[in-house]
């Protein structure tokens, strides 16, 4: 994967970063202006004084904030769409899809109407994460091949993934 510069990012864009010796990556939809909105979830960072840029304060939930608070002093990657099932399976897991996405216009739409309702649920690390949240944006679909590749990609680990998933949503959506 190679990093991309805040000057070659252009609004709706999917991006992600690494967190944690890169054992998992943080997503969100860039709006413009160096602005991310992006799905919290619980944090170590709770008592940190609030962003001098943004106001950010961490917590769990949708946000807008600078990139600086959704990068956290990691790498910036931008998250690739329409590749083939073969490249997904060989690139990392959570850095691309083989879906098709919307125009910029309608997943800045989608983002800010999910920040304003404050309605795509609760997080959850493995069905209801910040990679579910920006494929949404992106798609329509939630999906976050982070957790699917747990399951395996083929089709019994898809299948596994996308049962667990449903289940949760009926739970608790």
């Amino acid at each position: 994967m190679r990093t991309v510069r805040r000057d070659d990012l252009r609004p709706g864009d999917h991006i992600f970063s690494d967190r944690t010796l890169r054992l998992y990556y943080h997503h969100g939809i860039y709006v413009g202006d160096d602005m991310v909105i992006h799905l919290m979830g619980p944090s170590k960072t709770y008592n940190r004084a609030p962003c001098k840029k943004c106001g950010f304060k961490p917590q769990t939930g949708i946000f807008k904030t600078c990139l600086d608070c959704f990068l956290e002093g990691h790498s910036l990657y931008l998250y690739k769409y329409d590749v083939s099932y073969l490249k997904l399976v060989f690139k990392r897991r959570g850095s691309c899809s083989m879906w098709d996405c919307k125009p910029a216009n309608e997943v800045i739409e989608t983002a800010y109407r999910l920040l304003e309702d404050k309605s795509f649920g609760s997080y959850n690390f493995l069905l209801n994460n910040c990679e579910d949240f920006a494929v949404y944006c992106k798609t329509g679909n939630a999906m976050s091949n982070q957790t699917a590749g747990l399951f395996g990609f083929n089709l019994v680990g898809s299948a596994g993934y996308h049962v667990t998933k449903a289940v949760h949503d009926t739970i608790f959506n």
